[in-house]
C-alpha cells in the first residue's frame, strides 16, 4: 500500500490520531485533489477542489510543532465525506 494511501487512512481513524503532520496532512489533501492557496500569508491556509473551486476547505498550519489537531481533522473529515471525496 502506497505512503499516500496510509496516510489517508489514517486520517480517517476514529478517534483521530493525536501525531498527524501538517505536511502529512498537505500530501493527503494533494491525494485526493486539493490545492493549498496561502497566499493570504501567515499560518492560514485554503485547500480548493481542483474539479470544483467552490469547494474549499479553510484551516490553519497548528503551531508550534505542526500536529493537527484532532478537532481540526473531525471537521475535514466530515466535510470530505460530505461531498463524497472519501
Amino acid at each position: 500500500m502506497s505512503t499516500k494511501k496510509k496516510l489517508q487512512e489514517k486520517l480517517q481513524r476514529i478517534p483521530p490520531p493525536k501525531d498527524f503532520r501538517w505536511d502529512d496532512f498537505v500530501t493527503v489533501m494533494d491525494h485526493l485533489g486539493f490545492d493549498l492557496d496561502q497566499s493570504g500569508g501567515g499560518s492560514h491556509g485554503h485547500f480548493v477542489f481542483r474539479e470544483d473551486a467552490d469547494r474549499v476547505i479553510d484551516t490553519y498550519r497548528p503551531h508550534p510543532d505542526g500536529i493537527m489537531y484532532g478537532k481540526q481533522l473531525r471537521e475535514v473529515v466530515e466535510k470530505l465525506k460530505n461531498w463524497g471525496v472519501l
